[in-house]
């Protein structure tokens, strides 16, 4: 399937237009011609009938018809939605976006997940919902970009409009994902791949390009969080991977770059050092054990070395992380966050 996302859209200039009950107040305020407009458009609606898109403004929730531009899929197998790059939290967005999508009988198994187009960014997560037609709650996670949630329907589960929700209270893009799977009520009857990711064990999804480009880049060189962050884009399309393209697992990563700001938050017991991700403009947020306050400053160079680790593989694709980042992910399951000196 070719990739139906590729085109990243503001959501702020195409939500524009409310529907639902919720929204009753808003939408008296429009003017007859944007009424017209908007009976027009709720007609076309109508006719796809099958999802639903909104999000959190401030304290209020509104339904907002969304132009997805063929990010939409709907056929005998799947149903499956992406929504724009989205940066919550921030102007007009609020900390939450949904999908309304129609779920029937047929329906076997859903799957969800959040995904960050910053590779770097590793500490920044993203709350997955998943409710039943009586809006009761079935299934959540708290989730990193690389994970994915996963719930098989229950015969007792009701027809109707479902909701899936993500939620982040910091001001991180994501895209949000959600598919379900007509009468396939098992997750090894599902497909390992989709899009561009493939769904791994342990609830990982990692994303890959179909175009790769060669490494060229001497291993010696000193990347900065910019260049690091790089190294997780492919070329070719453009498009965010889970490998580094001039990188091979075994190989060593020398990192170095600027602190922006430090910070030692005593309840974790850990120092989390920002750098500057210049293409996004995102401070990127990394945290070691312990209070590192008295060795470094805002302005100093922060020098790390990292090795290139595998942890995956499909169809002749190897994806890559780095040592520090799956030690970070390990501090979920109860451990410490990662020790500086074993990387400088």
């Amino acid at each position: 399937m070719n990739k139906i996302f590729k085109k990243v859209i503001s959501l702020a200039l195409i939500g524009t237009l409310c529907i639902g009950a919720s929204t009753t107040t808003f939408a008296s305020e429009l003017s007859p011609e944007a009424k017209a407009e908007a009976t027009q458009t709720n007609e076309s609606e109508r006719k796809v009938n099958w999802w639903q898109v909104g999000w959190k403004v401030l304290s209020d929730y509104f339904e907002k018809l969304i132009d997805l531009d063929g990010q939409s899929v709907k056929d005998s197998n799947w149903a499956y939605l992406v929504s724009p790059s989205i940066e919550f939290n921030t102007g007009e967005m609020g900390n939450e976006v949904y999908f309304k999508p129609e779920v029937n009988n047929s329906v076997g198994s859903m799957r969800m997940h959040g995904h960050r187009v910053i590779f770097v960014d590793i500490f920044a997560k993203i709350n997955l919902i998943l409710s039943d037609a009586n809006n009761d709650t079935v299934s959540s996670a708290v989730t990193e970009t690389n994970q994915y949630m996963f719930y098989d329907k229950k015969a007792s589960d009701p027809a109707g409009k479902w909701k899936a929700q993500f939620i982040s209270s910091e001001s991180f893009k994501w895209q949000c994902y959600y598919a379900h799977y007509y009468n396939a009520n098992t997750r090894s009857a599902l497909p390992e791949v989709e899009d561009g990711f493939y769904f791994g064990d342990n609830n990982r999804v990692f994303q890959f390009s179909e175009n790769p480009s060669p490494a060229t880049l001497a291993n010696n060189k000193i990347l900065t969080m910019t260049e690091l962050n790089n190294q997780f884009i492919n070329p070719a399309d453009g498009e965010a991977v889970d490998y580094l393209k001039d990188y091979a697992p075994g190989d060593e990563v020398h990192f170095a770059d600027k602190v922006i700001d430090i910070t030692y938050n005593a309840d974790e017991k850990a120092t989390t050092i920002f750098f500057d991700e210049k293409v996004s403009g995102d401070l990127i947020g990394w945290k070691f054990n312990g209070d590192l306050t008295n060795e470094y400053a805002i302005g100093d160079t922060v020098s790390l070395n990292f090795n290139v680790v595998k942890i995956g593989e499909y169809n002749n694709i190897i994806f890559e992380s780095l040592d520090y980042f799956e030690e970070a992910f390990s501090h979920e399951d109860g451990g410490k966050y990662p020790d500086i000196n074993n990387y400088r």
